[in-house]
């Protein structure tokens, strides 16, 4: 079998690191990618239309470039309303697992969310159960990855840091208790490694992420005092702070976080089903950024 990986989201955070964990284990990875000037390892896609080039250009596409695996990373966070998450994310993830059971692509595996669970209440979490249940129904593979993060992080947990290191006052979803399941870009990297190699994949969602969970209190303040800060955090009531974002969002602003966001917080998953030992993976524990991390992947 040929080792060539498409992957979508290469560009983002997550898809970066997935990509160089990918090159460093020998794969040939090609991007499929929006952008208007494409480059030699790129593939005209978007989770918009994937039919940019024309009826049945993907699946030619992957079948000339003899892929292997397809990673599908990508996931628009700008859209807020359900209708619009369904036919952009929802839609054009199915339509990219069509395209690659089509062009005879003999691995599909989905980057998921931890908060992806069968009571999610977020329309995040509901959505991407929805694209892991039409994965599962064609033998492809899903990961469910804690909170991301790495020594020059981004994403949701690039967001924390950048708060956490600003101003005297930091306000504070709720209680900060929510619990926040981490995993560490290498980590989850190796996890993908897995399931694009391993010839007997696991059935069913893989949840990648240490089982330790961190209070959103205690991440924030430790990332405050990582940056030199020492900030008051103020409790501020998760309906207050959800209905102001709702309203934000309805005249069209946008604020950096969104209202999803809240509900996927203050309701998360309690109990996930951390079982990264099905792709041979340990995930490190949490120690900080910016220092050397000694426990690593086990495979």
């Amino acid at each position: 079998m040929s080792r060539v990986c498409a992957l979508t989201g290469a560009h983002g955070y997550v898809g970066s690191a997935l990509r160089r964990g990918l090159a460093a284990a020998g794969w040939t990875v090609i991007s499929l990618s929006r952008r208007e000037n494409l480059a030699e390892d790129e593939i005209r896609w978007s989770l918009e239309d994937a039919s940019d080039s024309g009826p049945n250009a993907l699946r030619e596409e992957l079948r000339r470039r003899e892929v292997s695996a397809v990673v599908h990373a990508a996931w628009d966070l700008r859209l807020v309303r359900p209708r619009d998450l369904e036919r952009v994310n929802v839609q054009g993830s199915l339509r990219l697992l069509d395209e690659a059971q089509a062009a005879g692509v003999p691995r599909f595996v989905f980057i998921s969310t931890i908060s992806a669970f069968d009571e999610a209440e977020s329309y995040y979490g509901k959505t991407k159960l929805a694209v892991e249940h039409a994965v599962a129904r064609q033998g492809g593979v899903v990961i469910r990855p804690g909170l991301v993060y790495g020594d020059r992080p981004g994403g949701m947990f690039g967001a924390l840091e950048a708060q956490a290191g600003r101003g005297a006052i930091i306000p504070l979803l709720g209680n900060g208790r929510y619990a926040q399941y981490l995993v560490h870009e290498d980590d989850l990297a190796a996890a993908v490694v897995a399931a694009v190699s391993m010839e007997n994949a696991p059935q069913g969602p893989v949840t990648v992420a240490h089982p330790e969970s961190r209070p959103l209190r205690s991440l924030m303040q430790q990332l405050a005092q990582s940056q030199g800060n020492n900030p008051r955090f103020v409790s501020v009531p998760w309906p207050l702070v959800y209905q102001g974002l709702k309203l934000t969002e309805a005249l069209g602003l946008k604020l950096g976080f969104r209202s999803d966001s809240v509900i996927g917080l203050v309701r998360h998953n309690r109990h996930p089903d951390l079982n990264a030992s099905l792709l041979g993976v340990v995930p490190r524990p949490f120690t900080g950024l910016g220092r050397e991390q000694t426990q690593h992947n086990s495979g």
